[in-house]
């Protein structure tokens, strides 16, 4: 039976039926949970964080738990599957979680290991994978038939549908954007980077500290991490090292993207990331203009780039659309 107890009054019957989804969202800090009905009204949804550091044998615990809580909270039965969103290259098929950076765990049958405490079957894939397919059905990607992610955030990830399909690539690699080797000129010297190192908070605190270093100033000096509301207080205030540094970014986004589309072809680029958001009028010109620069002949006609519309349930969401 399936039952919804925040308001039972205003829903259809059909979404007490128990054919409801549940998707798992496994972060580096923490682990969201929701139960959505199959045209992905979420239903109920819960979030916890996770201890520091963290443990395989907790982690596969909490997860069970969640599935629980769910359960309890949506008034639902689980169904026969369940979806899993990990920050980790996936094997499908065998359920294994390649490299779980985030926790120091490699080659990790997760999918098997939280069906023996459920009793359910798992469905796991990548989580930019999985907020890819949540953006292509529910979001930003509507309408369109192939598209690329790109999602900068500690790292950069990204994610990439063809004919309506995920592309996973034969080693589950595919659409890993921000390992896209680039060769640089700095001072006169050449120097191999990756995409990542460069558009990413992480690649933007190394640039910031070699500003630093060199003798330029900032309101933001002294401090060890950035939000992206003090990135974009640092630009409206003029702050021209965060300024030239978020310009760099964007026109290294923008190299990315004409990569991209030069290889793939895609019909619309999705970019995610709050400061994109919060300086849309500001960046995302830089971003576009380059793109076009770089990519070859007319592949950017009529391309898209859409800053994705799904929120911090995106993952999850995906996850859903894997059952």
């Amino acid at each position: 039976m399936c039952g919804n107890p925040l308001s039972p009054s205003v829903l259809p019957l059909n979404l007490f039926m128990n054919n409801v989804r549940f998707g798992l969202d496994l972060g580096g800090t923490k682990l969201l949970g929701l139960v959505t009905t199959p045209d992905q009204n979420i239903l109920y949804q819960k979030k916890t964080l996770l201890p520091q550091p963290v443990d395989l044998n907790t982690i596969v615990r909490l997860l069970a738990a969640m599935v629980a809580d769910l359960q309890s909270g949506a008034g639902c039965d689980p169904p026969e599957r369940i979806g899993l969103s990990v920050p980790s290259p996936v094997d499908v098929e065998l359920g294994v979680a390649k490299h779980l950076v985030s926790f120091g765990l490699e080659n990790i049958p997760l999918s098997r290991m939280l069906e023996e405490k459920i009793g359910r079957r798992v469905v796991m894939d990548n989580d930019v994978n999985l907020v890819t397919l949540a953006e292509y059905h529910l979001g930003a990607g509507r309408g369109v038939q192939s598209l690329y992610t790109f999602y900068p955030g500690t790292g950069l990830g990204g994610g990439y549908i063809q004919h309506g399909k995920l592309v996973r690539g034969f080693n589950y690699t595919a659409a890993e954007v921000g390992h896209m080797v680039i060769l640089m000129e700095q001072n006169g010297e050449r120097r191999y980077r990756t995409l990542e190192s460069i558009v990413s908070n992480r690649g933007f605190r190394s640039m910031f500290k070699d500003a630093l270093k060199s003798g330029r100033t900032s309101i933001l000096a002294g401090e060890t991490s950035f939000r992206s509301g003090d990135l974009v207080r640092a630009w409206k205030s003029g702050d021209e090292v965060v300024r030239d540094l978020l310009t760099f970014q964007a026109e290294i986004q923008g190299i990315g993207i004409a990569n991209v589309i030069n290889i793939t072809g895609v019909e619309r680029i999705i970019l995610g990331g709050n400061v994109y958001h919060k300086l849309k009028e500001e960046l995302l010109p830089i971003v576009e203009y380059t793109a076009r620069k770089y990519a070859i002949g007319n592949g950017m006609d009529d391309v898209e780039i859409r800053l994705n519309e799904l929120g911090n349930e995106a993952p999850a969401l995906g996850a859903t659309l894997l059952l």
